[in-house]
């Protein structure tokens, strides 16, 4: 059963001028450990930012939170599988909250056109 649907939408654009107005800051402020390792071997990489951005914010709609109730936006991200496809990842405070919400496993898409990135998340009951 879902849990919950979550959507953004984010300019690449915007992304791109928060970059460079905060630099380095910026992408440790917004990513997780393993979201950032996948960063450095970008050759896009405000078009990486504002898809995690966008997937971050789709995944908390999901969760009915937004970040608040003592959720960051390093406690929810994005990691590619082998064969590239994007699954959700937790830091411990967001995975405590996860099971607090009673949420199971999470799918997310992310697709980008026209300097728009578009996230969806959905997140299952957990059994």
């Amino acid at each position: 059963m879902i849990f919950g649907i979550g959507t953004d939408i984010v300019q690449i654009q915007r992304i791109e001028r928060l970059h460079q107005k905060f630099g380095e800051r910026f992408v440790e402020r917004l990513l997780m450990p393993a979201e950032a390792d996948a960063y450095r071997a970008q050759t896009r990489p405000d078009r990486f930012l504002a898809m995690r951005f966008a997937a971050k914010e789709a995944i908390v709609k999901a969760m009915g939170t937004g970040f608040r109730h003592g959720l960051w936006i390093r406690d929810v991200g994005v990691a590619a599988n082998e064969l590239g496809r994007p699954g959700i990842i937790w830091s411990e405070r967001g995975q405590r909250m996860r099971e607090q919400l009673g949420i199971g496993e999470g799918h997310i898409t992310l697709t980008d056109e026209a300097g728009l990135v578009v996230a969806v998340a959905v997140l299952m009951r957990r059994n």
